[in-house]
């Protein structure tokens, strides 16, 4: 009995071309949904007379979407262990959903028409083209390389929030707004489109591949598929649980201390433009981080890496708060996004570690719906701390509980409550 221990040929060239749908996938549907929103605030409440909050509702339709429809779509695609839908389908037919939602929404005459677009057609086609799908397929491909892997693909999300803004923002000043929307829903058919046809695929296996690209030995049985965990069993597992409010705690903070930075910067007195672009360094330094931290994940583990990221969340989050200079809240800030910035991959990795490749996507869905309820919740609660002191460091201070919280939990986290 002979076992080649490293890669096929042929592994080098797919899991490059995984990696890179996997980031187009996670690019693009955060890129054109979540981090449109402000760049297209003001142009479109001129033109429909609408109030901020009634805006701001685009927010809370996203955060209730997402959470109704991601269990649904991580049971139901394709994994070692289960039939089910392909993942290339599942990202093209998101491809199609957000590009004719933006269409749709760049013709509309009525916010509440364009709000029902967002809905029914942008906010579905994010979580068939978004993160869920892009780091199961991930975790189909990837196992001892699993966190650089999931590292990659979730780079999208934060490179999209450096790059996307500043492009709708040019395009709304040159064109107006409709055409600066219709316009990115015309790159959704001419770029990610394209790129998943050709390069995603749900596993390794349906190319006759293994994960890594590790051939087995040649005279042995083919491996059985391990059976993917019901729903009941996710739900009854601790681990599920802890991981869900763990995560429900870093997230909330992580998105707190984005939505604030800008709003923050300029209380110190820094301008519009140098607080904005405090928060495009601290995207690119996300990205970077989701890729250094994910890698160094497989490595060092995932629990050891996510310790620390929750620690040097804390000591930053308290060199923010004592900040009264602006070199010293850049740095700060800018170091935030970087060890933030790699929650998503090592959130995926530790549910692949937990679960199985088989069960990752249906408790990566489960774990959305759970993680919603501390949004609605936390995020809202960071405006009205900040609304009652006055003061933004007040609104940083309340996300280091959260941060304690977590630290807390990932001590409870042990592999053997998951199954």
């Amino acid at each position: 009995m002979v076992t080649d221990a490293l890669p096929s040929p042929a592994f080098a060239t797919r899991s490059r071309q995984i990696l890179v749908a996997g980031f187009a996938g996670s690019f693009f549907s955060v890129g054109f949904s979540i981090y449109l929103l402000g760049a297209f605030q003001n142009a479109m409440l001129e033109t429909f007379g609408a109030s901020v909050a009634s805006y701001a509702l685009a927010s809370s339709i996203f955060t209730g979407v997402s959470g109704t429809l991601s269990p649904f779509v991580g049971r139901s695609i394709v994994t070692s262990g289960r039939p089910g839908l392909s993942i290339r389908g599942v990202m093209l037919a998101g491809c199609l959903s957000i590009g004719v939602g933006l269409l749709a929404i760049s013709r509309l005459e009525s916010l509440g028409l364009a709000a029902l677009a967002w809905g029914l057609l942008v906010a579905p086609g994010t979580i068939l083209l978004g993160p869920l799908v892009t780091q199961a397929m991930a975790t189909n491909w990837f196992s001892a390389r699993r966190g650089q892997a999931l590292g990659i693909v979730a780079a999208g999300t934060t490179v999209a929030g450096g790059v996307i803004p500043t492009l709708a923002a040019v395009l709304i000043e040159e064109l107006g707004w409709r055409d600066a929307m219709g316009i990115l829903g015309l790159m959704m058919f001419a770029i990610p489109l394209p790129l998943v046809a050709f390069f995603a695929r749900s596993t390794p296996e349906e190319v006759g591949e293994r994960p890594d690209g590790i051939a087995v030995a040649t005279d042995a049985p083919a491996p059985t598929p391990e059976a993917p965990l019901t729903t009941g069993q996710l739900v009854r597992s601790p681990a599920f649980w802890i991981v869900g409010v763990m995560m429900g705690c870093q997230f909330s903070a992580g998105t707190i201390s984005v939505m604030f930075t800008i709003p923050y910067a300029q209380q110190l007195e820094l301008s519009l433009v140098a607080s904005a672009a405090v928060l495009s360094f601290r995207s690119w330094l996300a990205a970077l981080g989701k890729i250094l931290l994910g890698r160094l994940s497989d490595h060092a583990g995932t629990r050891k890496v996510f310790l620390g990221i929750f620690l040097v969340e804390i000591v930053l989050t308290l060199l923010l708060i004592q900040a009264r200079e602006p070199i010293l809240f850049i740095v700060a800030g800018i170091g935030l996004g970087f060890v933030g910035g790699a929650a998503l991959p090592l959130k995926g990795a530790l549910i692949g570690e937990l679960f199985g490749r088989s069960s990752f996507a249906s408790a990566f869905g489960l774990l959305q719906t759970v993680g919603v309820p501390f949004q609605l919740l936390l995020v809202p609660l960071g405006g009205y701390i900040r609304d009652v002191t006055g003061d933004y460091a007040a609104v940083f201070g309340a996300t280091i509980p959260l941060f304690g919280i977590a630290t807390v939990l990932l001590f409870f986290v042990k592999p053997t409550t998951a199954r």
